[in-house]
Formats: C-alpha cells, structure tokens, sequence
C-alpha cells in the first residue's frame, strides 16, 4: 500500500513544479547576480612603473635602488554603498610587482563606495605553522623566504634594494647598485597595517567581470625617512623604524578608477 500512495503522489508533486515553472518567471534582482572580480595592483615610484633598474628618487631627493618588493595583502572587504561591508574571506595574496592580478572570487553585483584590505597577516594566521599549508599558497614557506619562524611569524613587508647615502648624492652604481644596501622587514602583529579606500566608488555589473585598479607608489613608504640614516630594518631591534615606516604603507594605495 505504501508505494501504491508514494508513486501517485511523486507525480503530483512533479505535474505542480513542471506547471508552476511554465507560468511563473523567476525574477533575479541586482542583490542575487554575482560577477567575477579581480584586484589589481599596479606598482609605481611616483607616476612612473616600478622596475628593478632604475634610479629612484624619494620625494626629499634621496637616490636609491630597488631588488625586490613583496608584500602580504589580506582580509579585503568591499564597502557596499549602503555602507555595509562584503568580505572576501580566506584569501591571502602575495603581491609582487611581476603579478598585478588578484582574483577576489565573485562578488555581489551593485555599487560601491570602495574597498578596504590590509597589509599584513592577521594574529591568528601569523603564528600558525607555514608548512601546513600546500605549495602553492601564498601563505607556504616562499623562496626567497618571506617568513622568520613558525612562531614569531610573517614578514608582512619585504622591500630590497640600495641607497645612496652621501650627503649630496654622489655615490655611483656598481652593477645597478649603490655602495650602501637597504632593506625593510617589516613584520609582527602591531605592524599589522589596514588600509581604508572607502571613498573610491565603483561598480560591478551583472554583464562583464570586474577589475578594481589600484596603484601602489613605492616612494610613499619613505615619506619622513632618511636614507643616509634610516635604510634598514627587520622590525626586532629597531621597532621605532619600522613603526614609522609600516605607519606609511597605507598612504601607497590608490584606487584609480
């Protein structure tokens, strides 16, 4: 008896949904349609690309060079126009200027008042194990390493290069470098840096993926820092440097469209 009831009542159920489907439309509003979206991030020092050739100038006129430039980009959020903030969740990016896209995943489609991130790795993530993770996330162990240990965690900020620190830039380039070398690693939670982009409005629509741009100038990390004196730092030791300088990572951002 109890298929004889089960069968004729399966065909019900699919004879209501097929002439339900045939009459009524499915409406899809703006606040369901998602589309894919991308961030870029294009490197500059001043209105200029950044490369690893050429002579560079800080806003107060000191020369210096640059090798290498690689920092953590994390918990990025878009800023509905209402206010209210979309996440983009679990993603962690490893910017480097030989990459200028990053995939954000699909997001609502609608207007934005902007974007929101940070430069660095939030405390819980910072002191968890590198190697946990596959090879090929940003947050495994990286060649060169951008990681001091397991438990003192991510350098959030890794910028290479040389200087020029004579008091009238006279020094001259041996193999496309100055005499004196420069670093900042810049790491450990109270470096942790957020960025707040949130009045750089944009669109995403429901017809074409969308790319946010971005620039990042280089030379806004030196603001306030003297190169003769102030040319390197791995953050433990000189905590007062490196403040000053994860202090201006927030002023390299804008977005440009």
């Amino acid at each position: 008896m109890k298929n004889k009831i089960l069968i004729p009542l399966a065909l019900l159920c699919i004879t209501i949904l097929t002439n339900g489907c045939k009459d009524k439309k499915v409406e899809v509003t703006p606040g369901n349609q998602t589309q894919n979206a991308t961030l870029r991030v294009v490197p500059t020092v001043g209105s200029s690309l950044m490369n690893f050739t050429s002579v560079n100038t800080t806003a107060s006129g000191q020369k210096y060079t640059l090798s290498s430039l690689r920092y953590y980009v994390s918990n990025v959020r878009l800023v509905k126009a209402d206010g209210t903030e979309y996440p983009i969740a679990g993603k962690y990016f490893l910017v480097n200027p030989a990459t200028y896209d990053y995939d954000l995943g699909t997001v609502p489609v609608g207007d934005y008042k902007g974007i929101k991130f940070a430069v660095g790795i939030d405390s819980e993530t910072n002191h968890k194990d590198p190697t946990v993770y596959p090879s090929n996330n940003p947050l495994a162990i990286q060649s060169p390493a951008i990681h001091w240990s397991w438990n003192s965690g991510y350098i959030f900020m890794m910028l290479e290069g040389s200087c020029d620190t004579t008091a009238t830039n006279v020094d001259v380039l041996t193999y496309g470098q100055y005499s004196h070398g420069m670093f900042f690693h810049i790491g450990m939670d109270p470096l942790y840096r957020e960025v707040d982009l949130s009045n750089s409005p944009f669109s995403v629509s429901a017809a074409t993926p969308k790319t946010i741009t971005m620039v990042s100038d280089v030379n806004k990390i030196f603001t306030n820092i003297d190169l003769r004196t102030e040319n390197g730092s791995h953050t433990m030791g000189t905590m007062p440097l490196a403040t000053r300088v994860a202090n201006n990572i927030p002023t390299m951002f804008t977005v440009i469209q």
